[in-house]
């Protein structure tokens, strides 16, 4: 690769860098999911609501008419409580496929430093690993944000709040609920990747070379080596 080229893969590696920064983020953030919450009953007029949680923490701000209340949330402890809260397969799966996802960041990363400084012989070193790395990653972030998606129409749409607000407080967030900024940031992870896979694609497209090999293909006899020893 000329300097040109190398530039444009050393690119890669602060795009893999900002891909890892966002999923990392994304699964530190209490915000992947967003409502707001109305009581029903006695003071419903004056009852306010908003919940909020991620994969991991969440938090349950409830105002039934004498003051906003404070509430963490703990997402293994409600899916142990309340196994039917969250689709639990999915919400592993999430969790899984972000991880994935920044696992397979680090290896773009570290492969986009090697192929800046180096001329690596082996294939999963040099640019197919390039491919391969980002591509991977780009499946994992996108199979989160699908994952998430299938959770939040199926599930979240009709309720974010635990039993016991549902049943003792009458609170209810059906058809309040929207996308929180970590999910956004796993979409923004998933562009990243893309961004990378154009960057190599781009970097290593030359049609002379295609077209000289093509070439070189269609001759026949000696002209491509074809010869007998005697």
């Amino acid at each position: 690769m000329n300097f040109k080229k190398r530039s444009l893969i050393f690119v890669t590696f602060f795009v893999s860098c900002l891909a890892i920064a966002l999923l990392a983020a994304s699964i530190g953030t209490e915000h992947w999911v967003e409502a707001e919450c109305r009581r029903e009953g006695d003071f419903s007029d004056k009852s306010n609501g908003t919940v909020n949680f991620g994969l991991f923490h969440g938090s349950r701000h409830l105002n039934s008419g004498l003051g906003d209340r404070h509430y963490p949330m703990n997402m293994l402890k409600i899916l142990y409580r309340e196994r039917t809260f969250l689709l639990y397969e999915l919400y592993i799966a999430t969790i899984a496929l972000v991880c994935s996802g920044i696992l397979f960041g680090i290896f773009s990363s570290l492969l986009a430093i090697v192929n800046t400084a180096y001329n690596p012989v082996e294939a999963i070193c040099h640019v197919p690993g390039l491919y391969i790395s980002n591509g991977l990653g780009l499946l994992s972030s996108v199979g989160a944000v699908v994952t998430w998606m299938v959770q939040f129409y199926l599930k979240l749409t009709h309720n974010v709040l635990i039993r016991e607000d549902r049943d003792e407080g009458r609170w209810r967030s059906e058809g309040m609920a929207v996308f929180g900024y970590s999910f956004w940031l796993t979409v923004l992870a998933s562009i990243c990747f893309l961004l990378n896979i154009i960057i190599i694609l781009t970097t290593t497209w030359d049609p002379k070379s295609r077209k000289k090999k093509k070439d070189l293909r269609s001759l026949p006899g000696k002209q491509t080596g074809d010869t007998m020893l005697y």
